[in-house]
């Protein structure tokens, strides 16, 4: 990864994380804290299969592999936020949740 605190946008040909599947986590578009590196691409939400508008941003580490204060993000919508955040919770690695709004605004 290019940044310490990036996630992904998957495009409409990419996997995205399935909830409970392995594999989860194959995206592309890359997209910073400080927003979309391509303003015109709408952020999508990660759920393998599903394209619609991400409305929120699931913040997650991997204790074993990231520092403390690293967050990787995968954006959901409002459809796939529970599960999506459940895959990540049964493993330790939800932080928080927080609307896509606000990462978009740090830019």
């Amino acid at each position: 990864m290019r940044v310490s605190c990036a996630f992904h946008v998957r495009s409409s040909a990419s996997a995205g994380p399935a909830a409970g599947a392995a594999g989860a986590g194959r995206h592309t578009g890359a997209v910073n804290e400080s927003g979309l590196e391509d303003p015109a691409e709408r952020p999508r939400c990660s759920a393998k299969g599903c394209h619609a508008a991400a409305v929120w941003a699931l913040r997650w580490n991997n204790p074993k592999i990231h520092t403390p204060e690293r967050r990787k993000i995968w954006l959901a919508c409002q459809e796939h936020r529970e599960s999506l955040s459940a895959f990540l919770g049964r493993r330790g690695f939800l932080r928080d949740v927080v609307p896509v709004g606000e990462l978009e605004e740090r830019r």
